[in-house]
């Protein structure tokens, strides 16, 4: 068995892994965090109620290893909720939120850590990017990274983001526990790890960390190959209704709230302007309007939201690329 010291020293590094009915992957996600060669972490586990073989899996690793702390939830909390537990449980400098169905390369957290250590101004280090599929094979990237946001202008650095949407793989990357205790978490609608990631930006600079490797599956059980968009809901939220299927809308209201949050560390003249400015483009308007069709004629919904998505991704030419953009 390893220990971790009972000195009452809290590790440096907090490894939050949320999971649901993950018996297929999740061995192999606890194997990459114990296989780090940084050894001063915790691992805090938070089972979102699972009916397959996920307990039985984890309970047999924190058996083995003291710094893993294995959690199950009473009932199903959606991912939203779940990942937030995880933060909400942990006691580290530092936090990274891990998949269940992805791994790490060995060095990641030492990586990141003095990525951290070095640079005060960096709140988030993230590794490079590798697709893998089912059965662990490289294959080409499914989806997009964003380049480093290092401009020392906070405001900037939140449009920048706003402007070069990617799949947000940058979530998983290494947090400082502070700003993440300063920003407003994941939200329950699809999509708002795209919000916490531009609002940590105004908080600090995002790093890319080159040498860590962060091995993300493409499989079809991931919550962003569900079609269904009320299926999404219920995954994210635990529950389903429709209101909260406008994730779109939520998601401009919430940009809307961290421009607000944040005036003191960015001018809100601006943080409006480039907010607005995102909520004005082709993209976003067509977004909202398919929402709003969608509230008050439900039962046409899902075909006019195909209509739409297929104009729009006609006109810009992305061969269905816009939709594939948020959360794991």
């Amino acid at each position: 068995m390893t220990a971790k010291p009972d000195n009452g020293i809290p590790p440096r590094v907090s490894l939050g892994l949320p999971v649901y009915n993950g018996e297929k992957y999740v061995a192999t996600a606890i194997e990459s965090v114990l296989a780090q060669d940084f050894e001063d972490f915790e691992l805090v586990i938070t089972d979102n109620a699972s009916t397959d073989r996920t307990e039985e899996i984890c309970r047999t690793f924190a058996a083995s290893d003291e710094r893993i702390r294995y959690h199950r939830n009473e009932r199903n909390l959606g991912a939203c909720a779940n990942f937030n537990r995880c933060f909400e449980l942990s006691s580290g400098e530092f936090f990274k939120w891990c998949a269940c169905d992805d791994y790490l390369s060995p060095n990641f957290v030492g990586a990141c850590v003095r990525t951290l250590d070095t640079n005060p101004k960096a709140v988030l280090a993230y590794a490079t990017t590798q697709s893998i599929d089912q059965d662990g094979n490289p294959i080409p990237l499914v989806g997009k990274t964003m380049g480093e946001k290092t401009d020392l202008r906070p405001a900037r650095r939140y449009r920048d983001i706003l402007y070069n949407k990617g799949t947000c793989f940058e979530i998983f990357g290494l947090f400082r526990s502070e700003a993440l205790k300063r920003s407003s978490l994941h939200r329950p609608y699809y999509g708002s790890d795209f919000a916490l990631i531009a609002e940590i930006a105004l908080l600090g600079q995002l790093v890319h960390v080159s040498e860590a490797i962060f091995y993300n599956r493409e499989h079809a059980d991931r919550s962003i190959n569900i079609a269904d968009k009320m299926a999404r809901v219920a995954w994210h939220r635990g529950d389903a209704n429709r209101k909260s299927s406008r994730e779109h809308t939520m998601l401009l209201a919430h940009l809307f709230e961290i421009a607000f949050r944040h005036r003191k560390e960015a001018p809100l003249g601006s943080m409006l302007l480039y907010t607005a400015a995102f909520a004005m483009t082709p993209v976003q308007l067509s977004r909202y309007a398919l929402e709003t069709i969608g509230i008050l004629l439900p039962g046409a919904s899902d075909r006019l939201r195909r209509i739409g998505w297929s104009a729009v991704d006609m006109f810009h030419g992305h061969g269905g690329s816009v939709r594939r953009q948020g959360h794991k």
